[in-house]
């Protein structure tokens, strides 16, 4: 293997590397977003705390409960104000970048890393036409010469 060649399945692996490890951020950040989004919770206050339901699945037979149609209106003041949407949101639309970062490198490394094996038994299988090739032409060769040999016994003989 060449310099250049070393060099460029360094770099690809780097790529791959860096893209899996970025594809691991973003998914750290969902499954963050998803604990917080389905796991009930509680709020501590200087007064006490308060127990929350979760988000996406709100327990609908609360005591607390007055007839909500949405999780703002079923649920106390503190809970709506530890789990607002837009927070969430923007951590989702955070994680966006990394995940598209990611996935991008990791498949032009991973892609890099295919085309250079790729090129590397190119090169094998033409250098083995080329030989397979050369020895053909050394066979037609002496084909030729004992046929030229036999050619001039014929002609020696007439």
């Amino acid at each position: 293997m060449t310099d250049f060649e070393y060099a460029f399945v360094r770099r690809a692996e780097v790529m791959r590397r860096v893209g899996i490890g970025l594809l691991m951020v973003a998914g750290l950040v969902w499954i963050v977003l998803a604990v917080k989004l389905v796991k009930p919770f509680e709020v501590q206050r200087q007064y006490g705390s308060t127990k929350c339901d979760s988000v996406l699945f709100p327990d609908r037979d609360a005591p607390y409960e007055k007839e909500a149609s949405t999780y703002e209106e079923g649920q106390p003041d503190a809970c709506v104000a530890e789990r607002r949407w837009p927070e969430l949101l923007g951590w989702l639309a955070a994680s966006v970048p990394p995940a598209v970062a990611g996935a991008v490198l990791l498949t032009s490394g991973s892609t890099s890393l295919r085309l250079r094996e790729y090129m590397a038994e190119h090169r094998v299988a033409a250098a083995a036409a080329e030989k397979s090739a050369a020895a053909e032409r050394a066979v037609a060769a002496e084909k030729a010469a004992v046929a030229e040999k036999a050619a001039v016994a014929d002609a020696e003989k007439k």
